[in-house]
């Protein structure tokens, strides 16, 4: 946010105000000192009567109530503060030659007027004011030394025009220079804090008038509560939703508006050290009005600067009429049914994955059994069960949280790099090594470090690797020195390392290091029920990134997901309704914005199940081109479109398609660079 702009000439009309006011104080001061003196002895012995005296204390009383008359007309307030500053020179000197002249005790008042100018006008003030008090002084005192203005009643004696009255003399001009450059630096650091309070300020009234305004037209019940849940402050829709007003429900529990809200003080001590910022929930309740209301309420953690623990935010938003359209829809057999219940963010928000299935229950359950050991995991499954989902809930949920995850497709990298790019390697090691590298395992050191595609491993980075997992140290490509890490080992396949170790692809000693903890993750045609949640969530992903507001399918369409069986498990469902919201053009998902390969599989009764066998026969065959005219092209051609026809029956899983030609995948992936079809990004190649 820009800094606001200030009005530089309040302040200095402040600050008049205040020197307007000192010097009322000083004169008054000196007023009560001549009074008494003048009634303890009669007899003043000062260089003018009584009554000019007077009259010079009343002048000075005169000109400042109307300065201070003025001050509050005036837009020009510099060259204002520049005659008060030449009034405050002229009346010093007035004081110093009536009360002794060079020895006169008020010579200090010259510096109280150097500091009023730095105060006023900064440096050029300060300046001015010592230039001039030094000027009138000099001048004061050389006219009662020659005697050009003293009465023969003067009471005073001119000083010596000695050594020490001259040095007496440049001091005292001197530090009236000293005194403007201290003041000056003082006053520009007071104006700089000054300025810095004001934009504070202003900002601060700012942000409360946009949270005031925010507050009043967001369109839903905003409440704010402390460390123990009592309500701080509420906006005007809680006042409507609760039926009652603020003075009425501000200091009440929020459990007790909101009964399913209700914590013990233990359980919420537990909401506030929580690190989940928003925990949605959806609930009836009956409000003052003895109204039944469906709300949807979301809790967010509220901290000061120092990330303490202040209270919570309660978002509250009245779904009574939603709930109620939704019921008719059902009933008209227009909208697929919702659940009410379902509360995909709130599961996301947990760990990622998403279901309440008894597969999913499993997962989770291993998930914290997992994460409180530091043993090698082994998460195993199809491609696109969410197999790096599950390695980063166990690290987060370990001790090793706040460490670094490092995941690494063991299938993407080639393989003449990759025990540089796992171990590191020292400048030199090959050609093109032109400085060290560390590696991902010491990148990992302390945290995880998931390994994706373990099966795609050469077998003679399998041995380095087996001995990292035994003793948690390894060689950097061209070191002599043994590297040692505290490393978390997760790693992943969707191959059968059994079959791999028996066709000898994978080292028998590595695949039982590696399976001390093994994970077999459920396709998604077996939790067919999570696919409701599933479906609601990716709909409001891909929904906020196209700018839509697609958040429903019909009837129909939610039978064909149903019937599917998704051999690309969950990546197929998300790019299935990605697909589907680019096409669909309302806020419901019919048939016909389903992909054709869908629709296809579900028409022929489950026969044509997309992808079930592993075998090439699943690519159709391609007519042969109409010409021949160069052989090298016409191959380019032709497999080209055979990558393009894989990619099409495998929903664009990368993995699965490269499974369906009987190859493997960095094979693959070779070829998709080759021709240029590399459009799916790398991250939606995770398992």
């Amino acid at each position: 946010m820009a800094p606001l702009p200030l009005d530089p000439i309040e302040p200095l009309r402040r600050r008049l105000q205040w020197g307007l006011l000192f010097r009322v104080s000083l004169v008054s001061v000196f007023l009560g000192l001549l009074a008494f003196v003048y009634f303890e002895s009669g007899d003043l012995g000062y260089a003018v009567p009584v009554s000019q005296l007077l009259l010079t204390i009343a002048a000075t009383y005169g000109v400042t109530i109307l300065s201070a008359v003025l001050l509050l007309r005036l837009r020009q307030l510099e060259s204002f503060a520049y005659f008060q500053v030449t009034l405050d020179v002229v009346l010093t000197t007035w004081v110093i030659f009536v009360t002794g002249g060079a020895d006169s005790p008020f010579g200090v008042l010259y510096s109280l007027v150097v500091v009023n100018a730095a105060m006023l006008l900064s440096t050029p003030g300060a300046v001015m004011a010592a230039s001039a008090s030094s000027i009138a002084y000099a001048a004061l005192v050389t006219a009662l030394n020659l005697g050009l203005i003293a009465r023969p009643d003067y009471p005073f004696r001119p000083a010596p025009a000695d050594l020490h009255f001259a040095i007496r003399f440049v001091i005292t001009n001197v530090t009236f220079y000293v005194i403007a450059f201290l003041a000056t630096l003082l006053v520009r650091r007071l104006h700089q804090t000054e300025q810095l309070l004001q934009r504070s300020e202003a900002e601060r009234d700012q942000f409360a008038s946009m949270q005031e305004a925010l507050a009043r037209h967001l369109g839903s019940a905003l409440f704010t509560v402390d460390t123990e849940g009592r309500i701080t402050s509420l906006n005007n829709l809680a006042e409507e939703l609760i039926s009652a007003a603020a003075a009425e429900i501000v200091g009440k529990d929020i459990g007790a508006l909101f009964p399913p809200l209700r914590q013990t003080p233990a359980g919420r001590r537990q909401f506030l050290q929580s690190s989940a910022g928003v925990l949605p929930t959806e609930f009836e309740y009956e409000n003052h009005a003895q109204r039944q209301v469906a709300v949807r309420c979301s809790t967010i953690l509220l901290q000061d600067t120092y990330k303490h623990d202040i209270g919570a935010l309660y978002i509250v938003q009245d779904i009574t009429a939603f709930r109620q359209l939704e019921r008719q829809l059902e009933e008209q057999g227009e909208v697929a049914p919702t659940d009410s219940s379902i509360d995909d963010d709130s599961e996301n928000s947990a760990d990622g994955l998403i279901g309440t299935s008894p597969a999913m229950g499993r997962v989770r359950e291993f998930i914290d059994k997992a994460a409180r050991s530091d043993a090698t995991l082994l998460i195993t499954g199809e491609s696109g069960t969410g197999k790096e989902l599950v390695a980063r809930a166990v690290h987060a949920r370990s001790a090793r949280h706040d460490k670094a995850f490092v995941p690494v497709n063991c299938g993407a990298i080639p393989e003449n790099l990759i025990e540089s790019e796992l171990f590191g390697h020292v400048r030199g090691a090959f050609t093109g090594a032109v400085a060290d590298r560390a590696g991902l395992f010491r990148v990992a050191d302390r945290g995880t470090i998931f390994l994706d595609e373990i099966g795609d491993l050469p077998l003679a980075l399998q041995v380095k690797l087996l001995r990292v997992l035994q003793e948690r140290t390894f060689t950097p490509v061209g070191a002599d020195k043994h590297v040692s890490v505290d490393v978390r080992v997760i790693a992943a396949t969707n191959r059968d390392l059994v079959e791999a170790v028996r066709r000898k692809g994978f080292r028998e000693d590595l695949y039982y290091r590696v399976n001390v903890l093994p994970l077999e993750l459920p396709p998604l045609r077996e939790r067919r029920q999570d696919i409701p949640r599933l479906v609601r969530h990716f709909l409001r992903l891909c929904s906020a990134l196209q700018g839509k507001a697609v958040d429903r399918l019909s009837v129909a369409a939610a039978r064909r997901l149903q019937a599917y069986d998704f051999p690309g498990n969950v990546r197929e469902l998300e790019n299935i309704v990605e697909h589907a919201v680019a096409l669909c053009e309302g806020e419901t998902i019919h048939e016909e914005h389903l992909p054709e390969y869908v629709l296809r599989a579900e028409a022929k009764g489950g026969e044509e199940v997309l992808a079930a066998t592993t075998s090439a026969s699943v690519i159709p065959p391609l007519d042969p081109p109409a010409a021949i005219d160069n052989l090298e092209d016409n191959l380019a051609a032709y497999e080209r479109a055979i990558l393009l026809r894989a990619l099409a029956e495998a929903g664009g899983v990368k993995k699965r398609a490269a499974e369906l030609l009987g190859i493997n995948y960095r094979s693959f992936r070779h070829r998709l660079q080759k021709y240029r079809l590399g459009g799916v990004s790398e991250q939606a190649e995770d398992s």
